[in-house]
């Protein structure tokens, strides 16, 4: 941790630093890649654009976390990161970035330790996409976000059905559907501000 903090606080000298507001794409997919971001504080979503235009999240990013790191390989975007809870930002250039990491190689060894656990992390969304029906990936959701708190194991919000569907790379209708019978069944209680899970959901629907 010492050294995650290290390598953000290094980069964070060389770079500008403004708050951004809800809803706003930092980066968008395909844009040229000419600098990073470091997050100091908030929430922001990674996204792509899937079948039919349809948005798959890929992952989220919080404090301590930093992304655009892969303009170091790349001219273009991969995906679209967006604010989902007011944030502060570092931006970062290229060549203040290779700069520093050309000077302090503990900290370019650091960095492709980071973008190795990302790419596991992937990889991992990529299988469950890939071998989980939506129900599948919706209780494995549901497990990732679930605390507990209050006698009760809830997700907390709020989480809309189109975030819900973008994570799982579903279609809104089918996410509507599945929480619906849920709920009429006795397994989980939907409101804006959280969902509560009333007992274990069954490993089929």
């Amino acid at each position: 941790m010492e050294q995650a903090d290290e390598i953000l606080v290094e980069l964070a000298k060389l770079g500008d630093t403004r708050t951004w507001e809800p809803g706003t794409a930092v980066v968008n997919e395909g844009d040229v890649a000419d600098c990073m971001y470091i997050v100091h504080s908030g929430e922001l979503r990674a996204v792509v654009a899937g079948e039919g235009g349809r948005m798959v999240e890929l992952n989220t990013l919080g404090a301590g976390e930093f992304f655009g790191e892969l303009m170091l390989s790349g001219e273009r975007r991969a995906a679209t990161v967006e604010v989902t809870s007011r944030a502060r930002l570092t931006r970062v250039g290229r060549a203040e970035l290779e700069r520093v990491l050309a000077s302090r190689p503990d900290l370019a060894h650091h960095l492709i330790q980071r973008l190795v656990e990302r790419v596991r992390t992937l990889t991992r969304t990529v299988g469950r996409l890939a071998s989980v029906d939506v129900y599948g990936r919706l209780v494995g959701l549901f497990e990732a976000l679930a605390i507990d708190t209050g006698g009760q194991r809830m997700v907390p919000g709020p989480l809309s059905q189109t975030r819900i569907a973008e994570r799982l790379g579903a279609s809104k209708a089918m996410v509507n559907r599945l929480l619906q019978d849920l709920a009429r069944g006795g397994y989980i209680e939907v409101s804006r501000e959280r969902i509560v899970l009333l007992r274990k959901l069954p490993p089929r629907w």
